[in-house]
């Protein structure tokens, strides 16, 4: 059973514009360094795959600690976990903008992704039990629109950045721009947001954290080193080691359900249908969303040798239509009926297969004379389907979740959302620069191979949505 501080029992706007303030710089950290790639490279005279480090091992320490921390929160208090991400955050982020070698930067970025993580699971779930009703479908539309539109504030507001230059610091203003954002939520965030956590004594899962811990970054290390080795012994061992471990979490897991205590992966929650459907499909739009930003700003930047404020321009319809999109989700999704969002998903999946085939044809056509204005039409389609596609794929998942699987199941998704992001950027990257050529001037190949692996993601998006449709359908007739 959850509680909340006497003080305020529920979660006010001023609440939930901190929590999302929160939220988006995080996120916002993921493609914020896209567009200063080449800036950091030059710098720091980093190679194309220490710059994939830099995107994919913040998103490997980020996934690898979510789950803990969403029952770190359960226990002491999710506010209380908020604020103290929150200060890690804003350190490890002036520590990024002192480094001065890439590994100094990496291994700053590695805290980076671990302050996130104490964080970002304590946003959802406090969302979930501190509100119900409209209000709550507000909040979460809310937090779904925020998830989005950061990644895209990300590469224009790090464009700007590193562009102006300012103080003479470059790329390093997109980790120091962290700084003021986290000591306003420090400030406000014992007057505006509720101390939820749940009554009685969290068990943490330690075996089943350090076991989940291990497959994310046996997975992860695997795809983003995978060129580096050429795909060679490397990584078919470490295939094998997630294959060999998978049983024994799944063991560990109802050993400690047996005993009548609160695993990290509840076997309860893994058998609700909607709530893997829903992570499901995130995980395959997240992944393609953040591989998606990585590859198109490479190609700009490397290929197209154009500038950071270019670069981060080129995505900004992307983030206008992503942000309006997301607000009326749950309306659009009232108008399939009975399909409702899982048929808006298959819509939305179809939405950014175009969009990614669009944006190849235009950088094609127009290689001799590329501009942000080319690119308005694709990355404005692209908006509207990952809108969608995020959106019903989180409303999904929350639907009908108890108020006991608040803390592991908005961890669960969130470590799961965040390990998508890895995921896709690591292995878009790896294909991209698997498919690099020195007489491809544009790297338009390279492009080519990223997109086709992100295109392979949205129909096993559409496939997975079709199935639950067909299931629904088949099953209307017996409740008649």
């Amino acid at each position: 059973m959850n509680k909340t501080s006497p003080g305020r029992h529920t979660l006010t706007m001023a609440g939930l514009l901190l929590l999302v303030a929160g939220q988006l710089m995080p996120q916002m950290d993921f493609s914020i360094v896209n567009v200063a790639l080449e800036s950091v490279s030059i710098s720091l005279h980093a190679s194309k795959t220490q710059l994939g480090l830099i995107v994919s091992l913040y998103g490997l320490a980020f996934a690898v600690c979510l789950a803990l921390s969403g029952r770190l929160g359960d226990r002491y208090g999710r506010r209380r976990l908020f604020m103290l991400g929150i200060a890690l955050f804003a350190i490890a982020s002036f520590f990024c903008g002192l480094a001065t070698t890439i590994h100094q930067l990496i291994v700053a970025r590695i805290a980076q992704g671990v302050a996130a993580a104490l964080l970002m699971p304590q946003i959802l779930a406090t969302i979930h039990v501190s509100l119900s009703g409209a209000r709550h479908s507000q909040a979460i539309g809310i937090y779904g629109s925020v998830g989005g539109l950061s990644f895209v504030i990300g590469q224009a507001l790090g464009g700007w950045l590193v562009s102006a230059d300012l103080f003479g610091l470059s790329w390093r203003t997109v980790f120091y721009i962290n700084l003021p954002v986290c000591l306003v939520i420090l400030y406000f965030a014992r007057k505006f947001i509720p101390e939820t956590q749940q009554d009685g004594q969290t068990i943490f899962d330690w075996y089943g954290t350090a076991l989940l811990a291990l497959v994310i970054t046996l997975i992860l290390t695997a795809i983003s080193w995978g060129t580096e080795w050429q795909w060679g012994w490397p990584v078919w061992l470490c295939a094998t080691a997630v294959i060999a471990l998978l049983p024994g979490l799944v063991r560990v897991e109802k050993k400690l359900a047996g005993l009548g205590k609160m695993p990290l992966l509840p076997p309860a929650l893994l058998q609700r249908r909607t709530y893997l459907a829903g992570v499901s499909s995130l995980v395959l739009q997240v992944a393609s969303y953040g591989g998606f930003m990585f590859v198109v700003a490479l190609t700009l930047q490397s290929g197209f040798q154009w500038s950071s404020v270019e670069s981060g321009n080129a995505f900004i319809a992307l983030g206008v239509t992503y942000f309006i999109t997301s607000l009326y989700a749950d309306r659009v999704a009232k108008w399939f009926g009975r399909l409702s969002y899982s048929g808006l998903v298959m819509c939305a999946s179809l939405i950014n297969l175009s969009g990614y085939w669009l944006l190849f044809q235009l950088i094609t056509a127009h290689q001799g004379a590329l501009t942000p204005w080319d690119l308005i039409a694709p990355m404005a389609i692209t908006g509207i389907g990952n809108a969608f596609s995020v959106n019903c794929s989180v409303r999904i998942g929350l639907t009908d979740l108890p108020a006991q699987f608040a803390g592991a199941g908005s961890a669960l998704m969130t470590t799961m959302q965040q390990t998508a992001i890895a995921l896709g950027t690591a292995l878009a990257g790896a294909m991209y620069i698997q498919h690099l050529a020195s007489d491809d001037i544009h790297q338009l190949n390279a492009l080519k191979a990223g997109l086709l692996v992100l295109g392979c993601m949205m129909l096993l998006q559409f496939a997975l949505h079709a199935a639950s449709v067909v299931r629904r359908l088949r099953a209307a007739p017996a409740r008649t």
